[in-house]
């Protein structure tokens, strides 16, 4: 098992705080995933990957939102295979809707979503030793994080 870069990992828990801010600021209902291996049953490990939020629009369901502190490479933002298809068993296992948010590693009022079905539709490619799927710059939704939640919200279904 490979250790993830404590700068990253700290970038990571940022992203996620940022997120939270935003939704609390937003007034949104929303639980955050407890990502401790003990939360996944035992013949499901390594199979499912859990989302970082889960958010409630109340008279409609759950939004599930795994949150990256991502940097574009080449104008494309990459995204992890394996991390991937595991988010998509989690989605059809509980029959929720994922989206990744996709914050500034350095901070900032701009973000991208990225829908989890967009992209498995996507080809996959090698980066180094990684497969990854490459979304461009121009398929992500932007956010703003100075508007509400729900103007980002009403945004992605607009363009679905």
């Amino acid at each position: 098992m490979s250790r993830i870069d404590p700068q990253l990992t700290q970038r990571g828990f940022a992203a996620e705080r940022s997120f939270r801010d935003w939704l609390d600021a937003s007034v949104v209902p929303h639980l955050y995933v407890e990502q401790s291996p003990v939360t996944v049953p035992a013949p499901l490990r390594g199979q499912i990957k859990r989302p970082d939020y889960l958010v409630g629009l109340p008279g409609v369901g759950l939004v599930a939102f795994d949150v990256k502190s991502k940097e574009l490479f080449n104008g494309t933002f990459l995204f992890d295979l394996d991390e991937v298809r595991r988010l998509e068993t989690f989605a059809r296992l509980f029959h929720l809707t994922v989206i990744f948010a996709c914050l500034p590693p350095y901070g900032g009022d701009r973000a991208y979503w990225v829908r989890l079905a967009d992209l498995l539709a996507l080809p996959v490619e090698k980066r180094g030793l990684t497969p990854v799927v490459a979304l461009p710059l121009a398929q992500a939704v932007p956010v703003d994080l100075t508007q509400p939640f729900h103007a980002a919200l009403v945004q992605l279904i607009a363009l679905a």
